[in-house]
């Protein structure tokens, strides 16, 4: 059943405009790119923290505020998406990292959190939810509980070994193993490339540690590689993996790209050509570095609504929206558009072929 606490808003034809161009190399990319808000939550402080695409093409959001939960859009790219609360998760009050383990089998993280997303110690855990076919019901389970965690914030599976996640604490500036068929689990990376800098404004490290956009085109690790981002350093990196997700001894954490002109990097994928998308979050614009490096603001301003707190983003994984980038923000809900405007998070979908 539909969700009373969410407005529908979306219709696939009402493409904001296109108002500019910018030039890169020999081509023309229109500025900013098109985009049209899909859903957006009636809760004033409503906080869509990350998203998952389904094979049939629905999404999958969660929210870091004001509960632990995670709901589906279905079929986002029509006039008349629907949007559906999936779970709620006991002992909770919000939802970060998701990642999709196998068909319609998702890795969810959630805790107990206090203002500024700083969980309360040993309330964080790793939990299995799966979606059914039809109605879109969901049943949960814990499968991890990791009782030293920080901040767990962006998760990935690794490929053809359903039951490792790796996962991203922010706070502690590592990087986790975990097994959620014995829930058990390790650091194994901890580096100053996942570190942030003392008397840092927004104390977060590495940050999003997924990469995948639709799995018949790519997957999650990228050749072999993980692929992080870093909010304090404003930068991406990667490193190499196994087949069991353990890092390659001797292997070098690379630097892939510094974002330019920005204060904050969160979540970040691919799209099907390869270009990086990056969310900005307080920034309030979505980001691009082209597989050449040169970098351009596609969506958004700091002073606009648009994207504002975006947090992260996923291509759709259809025929009809595979050039469509999905967003999901705060709303500016942790640094106000102007100081003073905000507004419930939302889901925005972006049409990336004005990029191409």
């Amino acid at each position: 059943m539909a969700s009373k606490l969410i407005r529908l808003v979306g219709l696939m034809g009402a493409f904001v405009p296109v108002f500019g161009a910018s030039t890169r190399g020999s081509r023309q990319i229109s500025t900013p790119l098109s985009s049209r808000i899909v859903a957006r939550m009636n809760q004033s402080d409503a906080f869509v923290e990350n998203i998952a695409v389904r094979s049939n093409g629905d999404l999958v959001v969660t929210l870091l505020n004001p509960s632990a939960s995670v709901y589906t859009v279905k079929s986002p790219y029509t006039d008349s998406p629907i949007v559906s609360l999936a779970h709620t998760f006991e002992g909770a009050n919000g939802t970060i990292g998701i990642t999709e383990t196998s068909h319609d089998t998702f890795v969810v993280v959630a805790a107990l959190i206090r203002d500024a997303a700083q969980p309360l110690p040993n309330t964080t855990s790793l939990w299995e939810l799966k979606l059914d076919d039809g109605d879109q019901q969901a049943t949960a389970r814990r499968m991890v509980h990791i009782a030293e965690a920080g901040l767990i914030n962006g998760i990935v599976s690794v490929p053809d070994n359903e039951s490792i996640i790796l996962a991203a604490d922010s706070q502690l500036g590592a990087i986790f193993r975990a097994d959620v068929a014995n829930g058990e689990y390790e650091v194994i990376l901890d580096a100053p490339e996942l570190k942030l800098t003392p008397g840092a404004s927004i104390p977060l490290g590495v940050n999003g540690l997924k990469a995948s956009i639709t799995p018949w085109i790519y997957r999650r690790i990228r050749d072999g590689y993980v692929y992080l981002s870093n909010s304090d350093l404003f930068s991406i990196y990667r490193f190499q993996i196994d087949e069991q997700g353990y890092p390659i001894q001797g292997a070098e954490i690379e630097k892939v790209a510094t974002v330019e002109g920005v204060s904050f990097v969160d979540d970040f994928t691919f799209d099907r050509h390869g270009n990086i998308w990056l969310a900005t979050n307080t920034n309030n614009t979505v980001v691009t570095i082209g597989k050449d490096g040169r970098q351009s603001v596609v969506v958004g301003s700091l002073t606009e609504l648009t994207v504002a707190g975006d947090s992260s983003l996923a291509f759709g994984k259809t025929s009809i929206d595979q050039d469509v980038l999905y967003v999901t923000t705060s709303g500016g809900i942790p640094a106000p558009v102007n100081g003073t405007f905000t507004e419930p998070g939302k889901i925005v979908a972006v049409d990336a072929r004005g990029y191409y």
